[in-house]
């Protein structure tokens, strides 16, 4: 009897407890003026439920809460997100609000890396240094480096016995990119069967497990390597992709005396002779598994735009090819990325393309710090999580009429240059992508090379094709596949 009653009164004092949460984070809690659904301002697993349940969907959900509620929307008990596009320079650019700790700790892959550095002062001090090694100046000495690898993926599409998936075509050839120019090691992604490398399929599958692992109160990638290996094997291939990092980080600093000061060296190499950049060798390992991790998918997926939307639409297509057969006379030669840069309209492409791809498509979130600040307008108190997500600005009807169809021409028009300002796939200000530059280099060239040296079409596309769903990154379910017919002239 005794202890049913304690069970009775600890009962009644949980429910009390519920209780008064519920009450204060509708009634009493500092954003209780901002608009939005009840349950979400109750309790953060009314998104959860959309990231969860609902395939990635909580971009769809953003979309139908903004046109409901309006311009800022309480999403969870003490986090607010934006559809105005003023709001992204608000949130992004600015050294006032920083990276969210609790989201980059439970839901980055790569805790260590400088994309997942929470204090401001080390991620400048970090990026300064890796930021000489990615430099325009440092892409363009290592052109040859991006274009072998483009010269390998038309040379292999232009035999393929049967219609490849274009998308994992492109991602073997950023990864093999990215691996050959920060590590100096072939990875070989696009020997594979399908362009099928496992660190692909790895990533497509850890990735579709991020909303599940950011609800959990541990990092499942810090369990113990033979726990993770029994309880999730879809990790096996990225645990293994983590030990030829370290591995081949500890090569590169064991021979970082013994080099030739006019070879061109790969920039974990340059990097490593560089001792004053303090970082344990764990952080090492994130940054590395960072930078395969982001320049594969996000050139990638830009292309995988670009090209679906060049081949539905022939008469774009015909602009464009028209474009290079003009510049590039003699498709057996190279063309440089410098000269590519000066067709208008492949960079009209490139830029639509990057418009619907939209980057990272989840909102990466910021906390704002002890004071207040105004964002578009609104005044949000302190210790709220803010954010505003690319896919949003890039589909505002305001800036982008009829955003959903690929239209390059509105990057030829006067208003382009306020267009760019907007254009946010690789974010803003001082946490901008480090990539950026060997991005547009990627784009440019794959891009200019499949169109003017390849004839393809597409073959049983749908729409789905390039339909995504939100998983921080986007993820595809269906796939392009293209019938080659052979080398253009």
């Amino acid at each position: 009897m005794f202890t049913q009653s304690w069970k009775t009164i600890a009962l009644s004092l949980l429910l009390a407890r519920l209780v008064t949460l519920v009450l204060y984070r509708l009634f009493f809690h500092p954003l209780r003026k901002f608009p939005g659904p009840w349950l979400a301002s109750v309790t953060k697993y009314y998104r959860g439920y959309y990231e969860i349940f609902r395939d990635g969907g909580w971009l769809d959900q953003l979309e139908v809460l903004h046109q409901r509620y309006g311009p800022a929307v309480r999403v969870a008990p003490s986090e607010l997100h934006f559809s105005d596009p003023d709001a992204y320079d608000d949130i992004y650019v600015t050294s006032k609000i920083l990276k969210d700790p609790t989201w980059y700790f439970t839901t980055s892959p790569a805790p260590g890396s400088v994309f997942s550095e929470i204090d401001p002062k080390e991620a400048a001090k970090r990026r300064f240094k890796l930021g000489s090694y990615l430099s325009r100046k440092a892409v363009l000495r290592l052109e040859e480096v991006v274009q072998a690898k483009v010269n390998k993926l038309v040379k292999i599409l232009s035999s393929y016995p049967t219609p490849p998936d274009i998308h994992f075509g492109f991602r073997a050839a950023t990864f093999d990119i990215i691996s050959s120019y920060v590590f100096a090691q072939e990875m070989n992604a696009l020997d594979c069967p399908d362009f099928k490398h496992p660190f692909l399929t790895a990533m497509d599958d850890i990735f579709r497990t991020a909303w599940i692992l950011k609800y959990l109160p541990f990092r499942l990638d810090r369990l113990p390597e033979w726990i993770c290996r029994r309880i999730a094997p879809v990790t096996i291939p990225l645990i293994e992709e983590r030990h030829y990092i370290a591995n081949k980080i500890d090569e590169l600093a064991i021979n970082v005396d013994h080099h030739d000061p006019e070879e061109k060296k790969a920039i974990f190499d340059m990097y490593l002779r560089d001792s004053s950049h303090g970082l344990p060798r764990w952080k090492l390992i994130d940054e590395g598994a960072a930078f395969q991790m982001a320049a594969t998918d996000t050139t990638a997926n830009a292309c995988l735009h670009g090209t679906f939307h060049l081949l539905m639409n022939p008469e774009i297509l015909v602009k464009l090819r028209k474009e290079l057969d003009d510049a590039w006379k003699d498709a057996e030669e190279d063309m440089k990325y410098e000269q590519l840069e000066g067709l208008p309209y492949l960079g009209a492409v490139i830029r639509e393309s990057l418009r619907l791809s939209c980057g990272i498509s989840s909102p990466t979130p910021r906390l704002v710090g002890e004071q207040e600040v105004t964002i578009a307008g609104c005044t949000v108190p302190p210790d709220t999580i803010v954010g505003c997500a690319s896919y949003i600005v890039h589909s505002n009807p305001t800036l982008f009429p009829d955003p959903h169809t690929f239209i390059p021409e509105r990057w030829l028009g006067e208003n382009s240059r306020k267009l760019e300002k907007h254009l946010v796939a690789f974010s803003k200000g001082p946490r901008i992508c480090l990539g950026i530059n060997l991005a547009w280099c990627e784009m440019y060239l794959i891009l200019a090379n499949i169109f003017r040296k390849l004839d393809f079409e597409a073959y049983e596309a749908t729409p789905e094709s390039v339909r995504f769903r939100d998983y921080i990154l986007p993820l595809f379910h269906d796939r392009l596949h293209v019938r080659v017919n052979g080398l253009r002239t």
